[in-house]
């Protein structure tokens, strides 16, 4: 194998790429504390900031134009900073809460984990989620076996998603580089950024993550053509984020990564897989 091109390290997301299957916990957070404000919004613009650190999140859906103007109609002018941490106050204890209950890790990541340990790969993690958040996550995980070798979380670092910072971090704690031998894998579009503004090769996951956002029971109950059409919706919003390859979910990945090792080029991309 020529060194230049075997993978040395991969940095996995956490909800829809590890653990919580669906995204489900960020989701049902963002909807109650905005209703709680009186403001309804839709599950769909719940997670389309999906991956982004949670304030910068709430910013996102308050800037969506119907979002605003719902604010401007209740509160008689457009929502500022003071309203994004007044929301971000409830969300913060509310979603460290939640958490607890969507820790059940996904199939694929042990299997994932031990071939990074079989191969002498370093595994990374970063999250759109708090320290303080991921406290009630990583001892619940850490008993079924899932240790990574590094955990950033985005208060961590000057910035969030979809600036490479988490990366970073990650490659200097676990002294793993260069980015260009390392793989960004997550459900969103921001986790591609990230991986993308790393200098990195990119793995967008179709189907168990916010993209579909779907339980496991829900989307086992689907017929294939509608899990097809999903998964190809998905891929194409992950393709056009710049992804160099998609897949169904953690479970499905290993070929993809023995594959970048055979090619060891970053400008391939799955049409050509």
């Amino acid at each position: 194998m020529d060194e230049r091109k075997k993978i040395k390290g991969i940095i996995c997301d956490w909800a829809g790429t590890v653990i919580d299957f669906g995204c489900m916990a960020p989701v049902r957070v963002f909807v109650e504390v905005f209703k709680k404000r009186g403001i309804d919004i839709t599950l769909e613009e719940a997670r389309k900031p999906m991956g982004l650190s949670k304030k910068a999140h709430i910013q996102a859906i308050l800037h969506e134009p119907r979002i605003t103007a719902l604010w401007r109609e209740r509160y008689g002018q457009p929502p500022g900073e003071a309203d994004v941490d007044s929301l971000y106050a409830l969300v913060e204890p509310q979603l460290a809460e939640e958490v607890k209950g969507h820790s059940d890790l996904i199939d694929g990541t042990m299997e994932l984990l031990a071939f990074c340990r079989e191969n002498g790969v370093k595994f990374g993690t970063t999250t759109g989620y708090t320290a303080a958040m991921m406290r009630n996550i990583i001892p619940a995980v850490a008993e079924k076996g899932f240790i990574p070798d590094c955990i950033v979380a985005s208060d961590e670092v000057p910035a969030g998603r979809p600036s490479p910072f988490m990366v970073f971090e990650n490659m200097k704690r676990m002294n793993c580089y260069p980015a260009s031998q390392m793989v960004k894998i997550g459900d969103t579009v921001a986790d591609i950024q990230e991986g993308l503004n790393a200098g990195m090769w990119t793995i967008g996951l179709t189907l168990s993550g916010n993209e579909t956002g779907l339980a496991r029971s829900e989307l086992a109950a689907l017929p294939e053509s509608e899990i097809q059409e999903l998964r190809f919706r998905a891929s194409k919003r992950l393709l056009k984020a710049g992804a160099h390859y998609t897949c169904d979910g953690i479970w499905s990945v290993l070929p993809v990564l023995r594959g970048i090792n055979e090619k060891g080029s970053i400008t391939n991309r799955m049409d050509d897989w």
